[in-house]
């Protein structure tokens, strides 16, 4: 895991032409603010759409693949058995909501109806705060992202996935606990708003009327990102005095709050998880401190970060593309001095504050202002059957609002009886948080097999048997934090957890241990390569070796990184492949 910088010169914007770059950017600058799926051709995104729509089409092209990110759809296809893609052509459907939203009854009731009307009868809570929408196909695509801007919020897609900022993120608690309110929900709002893509064609495809639809880009500027947008993915987080839920410094930028009113801020920077299995220039690095900000200065602070990175970032090889490694190749301290003299950013320079504990907020708390909120344990994210309908029942009877988590979990704000949102759990036999075992809720985990294309292993579809074999063992009661995703990609982001899974290959895992609650720490490998029939052994021993030898009432992953993994795997039973 240890992280080698390459020895490539980077291809930039600064120093290099669209030649000299990979295909995704000449799909993006071809696009003419992605509009254009063959410019030459004359064929624009929305051609593609039209034949989803009437159905002339199973799917889109992969340079539309391209382009469909920015507007929260990703193009996927079935897997059998082993892995083998079929004929079934499908999509996932990204919603932005920033800071998890503190989402009103109508706008719950209207996603709610949309899983059953354009999918497949779930809701996928997302480690961004954000839903999912899976087994879109062709034909419903369209219609929902309609269904989405109408009744939940205007561009309610749009910049969901895709090569700029994604979902804000925000501590849940935000606005709602009583020791202090930095209004970090309101400037998740402002970030979000200033660095949405501002060209015409999200609403010229979806939104505008089909018949004498142009055919030409109405306004393909963007003021921020330019003609080619970012190399990659910027990832924002702003975290709680009393909680770091977002992993502040698993982001492009991550904030916390300096004092209870949120009028200065500690300014960090550089951090992503995702890797390339191989490939030691990559790795998961945990952001920078660069200094102290001002609250009137952190949106034109981070603007500046994302124009120095759509301007030094790299352009040809995407696995070098992120910011993490821009920063650190052009270096801390140029970063400080042009964010200070170039933007006019009035950085202070400060020791950090320590950062908060992972908090998840399950049950009723006492809310600022009166009334409570309700935080419901959602396995995986994966909000269906009698669960789905007993959330809608507290949202339309209580007239409650709804929040999510960073642990793909979900907040009923606004909550007057906590006795009556239970006995609503219970009427449809869903368990209470304090009914389900400390380490299942803890848990994290991505779709996966069988519809994401990246993944080589299975996550959230095997990670609850791994938590039945636990339980079953007598360790359900181990408060450690686990985190699990099918690739390198670390969606879930378990490098930072104090037990970490990712998958390599088609049945093997790389396992991580010792990374901490305030997302301090990246987890150190114990297993580089573990088959899934040594998944469950592994764990089991790991949670009881966790139990046995923590004598000292140490934070599960403290006492994992203290511990050599030689001796882990001794208590274990379980030597290293």
């Amino acid at each position: 895991m240890a992280w080698q910088p390459s020895e490539k010169p980077a291809v930039t914007l600064e120093n290099s032409s669209v030649e000299d770059m990979s295909k995704n950017e000449r799909i993006k600058l071809g696009s003419q603010g992605l509009f254009f799926v063959d410019p030459e051709g004359g064929v624009t995104f929305g051609d593609e759409v039209d034949a989803l729509t009437n159905g002339s089409a199973e799917t889109i092209s992969n340079n539309a693949k391209e382009l469909s990110k920015f507007f929260g759809i990703y193009k996927q296809q079935g897997r059998g058995e082993r892995g083998k893609k079929t004929k079934d052509f499908f999509f996932m459907l990204r919603i932005k909501c920033p800071a998890g939203g503190q989402l009103t009854k109508g706008q719950w009731l209207a996603l709610d109806s949309a899983a059953d009307l354009f999918a497949d009868g779930t809701i996928r809570i997302t480690s961004r705060q954000a839903i999912q929408y899976h087994h879109v196909y062709g034909p419903k695509l369209a219609p929902l992202v309609r269904h989405l801007n109408r009744d939940y919020r205007e561009g309610g897609t749009l910049a969901a996935c895709g090569d700029v900022n994604r979902n804000v993120m925000g501590s849940p608690i935000d606005g709602l606990a009583p020791a202090c309110d930095p209004r970090g929900t309101e400037l998740s709002e402002e970030i979000a708003e200033d660095l949405v893509p501002r060209t015409s064609a999200y609403f010229q495809v979806f939104l505008s009327d089909g018949e004498g639809r142009s055919k030409t880009p109405i306004n393909p500027e963007e003021p921020v990102y330019g003609e080619q947008y970012l190399p990659r993915k910027f990832k924002v987080g702003i975290a709680h005095a009393g909680d770091n839920a977002v992993d502040l410094r698993s982001q492009d930028v991550g904030l916390l709050p300096v004092d209870d009113a949120g009028e200065v801020w500690d300014f960090w920077s550089g951090g992503g998880m995702g890797m390339t299995h191989n490939k030691p220039e990559t790795a998961p690095l945990l952001g920078e401190y660069l200094g102290r900000v001002r609250r009137d200065q952190v949106v034109d602070a981070i603007r500046a970060v994302v124009t120095l990175q759509k301007e030094n970032g790299e352009r040809k090889d995407r696995r070098q593309a992120r910011w993490k490694y821009t920063i650190r190749r052009m270096g801390l301290e140029t970063v400080r001095k042009a964010l200070r003299d170039r933007f006019g950013i009035d950085l202070e320079d400060a020791e950090a504050l320590p950062i908060p504990p992972m908090e998840l907020h399950h049950g009723f708390h006492e809310m600022r202002g009166g009334g409570g909120w309700y935080g419901i344990s959602v396995e995986s994210g994966r909000l269906k059957g009698a669960q789905r309908e007993a959330v809608r029942e507290a949202v339309e009877t209580l007239d409650c609002r709804v929040r999510f988590t960073p642990q793909q979990d979900l907040m009923l704000i606004g909550v007057r009886d906590a006795e009556a949102v239970e006995a609503i759990l219970r009427k449809h036999g869903v368990a209470l948080p304090a009914d389900i075992s400390i380490a299942r809720r803890n848990a994290m985990a991505c779709p996966a097999k069988p519809t994401c294309g990246l993944a080589m292993t299975d996550a959230e579809n095997v990670l609850p048997s791994y938590f039945d074999a636990i339980e079953a063992a007598g360790h359900g009661d181990v408060d450690v934090v686990i985190r699990m995703t099918g690739c390198p990609n670390m969606c879930a982001r378990p490098p930072t957890a104090e037990i970490g899974i990712y998958g390599y290959g088609k049945n093997d895992h790389v396992v991580l241990v010792g990374g901490s609650r305030e997302g301090t720490r990246i987890g150190k490998p114990l297993y580089r390569r573990l088959s899934g029939e040594e998944m469950v052994p592994a764990l089991v021993g790991l949670f009881g070796a966790i139990k046995e030898h923590n004598t000292e009432g140490l934070p599960a992953g403290e006492f994992l990184d203290r511990t050599p993994v030689e001796q882990l795997r001794s208590w274990i039973g379980i030597e290293a492949a």
